[in-house]
């Protein structure tokens, strides 16, 4: 495993960030999922029963419990880390999730057999019998969000009809689809990034505004999150936008004060510069001999 897909994975395991990521996903930024409701589970799914297992091992997977209007939802959430466009991103989601569905019947039926369900009269029926799971049981659904940290434009399919090469639409109602949610920062406006809440904004930002030199300097300098972000969040900065901003850290924040004065200063001297090419420029312009030029200059 790289660094890259330590860092993130780790970063994305903090309940706090987890918990903003799936709140921005699928309730606009208001804060629905508590990240004490999470519970982090066993990311290994495999398909039960069959002679050569199939194993797949995704990012984080954790368990929710979500109220909201006085109900109670209970699902599962994961989330996969990208930082390279995957061209088969809704086949490989969709294993990930068909597999954690086969390994929550494969458990139910387990608890039934073991428990005697099946004794004293309580068949119900001989589909109960085989497969071990009762009319009554329920699976919890569950939710795949993909995080996009690259900075060039994600031009992969998004859902399964995107990866067919038909275009029958008659038999494409009965092909069952599977679409890829996605967050990618270079997407994401002002307004969008205003939704999370925790650092996760300052990642996705940075990311964002790291194709651009001057923006993300100003970005850095003027935005007073930036100064104190956890070590965790910095260290995502550093290792996916790759701007190598030093830091040291104060009693589990990071102090990113000498990083922003010393981006402050790389911006004066560029404006100091700027403003030298300008007059040369304009001295050019006004046909002053190159000599003059050079010496007013060396002054």
């Amino acid at each position: 495993m790289g660094t890259v897909d330590i860092v993130t994975k780790e970063y994305m395991r903090e309940n706090a960030i987890f918990a903003d990521a799936f709140n921005y996903l699928i309730y606009g930024g208001k804060k629905v999922i508590d990240p004490a409701g999470l519970t982090e589970i066993d990311t290994a799914t495999s398909a039960v029963g069959k002679k050569d297992a199939l194993q797949k091992y995704r990012d984080v997977l954790k368990a929710a419990v979500i109220k909201q209007d006085e109900k109670m939802s209970y699902v599962l959430l994961g989330v996969e880390n990208q930082m390279e466009v995957h061209y088969a991103m809704p086949v490989r989601n969709m294993v990930y999730d068909a597999l954690q569905y086969d390994k929550q019947v494969a458990m139910i039926a387990a608890d039934n057999r073991r428990n005697k369900r099946f004794s004293g009269g309580n068949i119900r029926n001989s589909g109960e019998f085989l497969s071990g799971f009762l009319k009554t049981d329920k699976i919890l659904p569950i939710i795949t969000l993909t995080i996009y940290f690259g900075t060039e434009p994600w031009d992969g399919p998004l859902s399964l009809r995107e990866m067919y090469d038909i275009n029958d639409s008659k038999l494409l109602d009965f092909v069952p689809d599977y679409r890829v949610q996605l967050i990618q920062p270079m997407t994401l406006s002002e307004d969008d990034f205003e939704k999370f809440h925790t650092s996760l904004r300052e990642v996705l930002q940075t990311i964002k505004y790291s194709v651009d030199a001057q923006k993300l300097t100003e970005y850095i300098v003027q935005n007073e999150r930036m100064h104190h972000l956890e070590l965790s969040a910095a260290n995502v900065i550093n290792t996916v936008a790759g701007i190598g901003l030093e830091i040291r850290q104060d009693r589990g924040k990071v102090d990113m004060c000498k990083a922003i004065e010393d981006l402050k200063a790389e911006s004066r001297e560029e404006g100091r510069a700027e403003t030298i090419g300008q007059t040369v420029t304009m001295l050019r312009n006004m046909k002053i001999p190159k000599e003059t030029i050079l010496s007013e200059l060396q002054k």
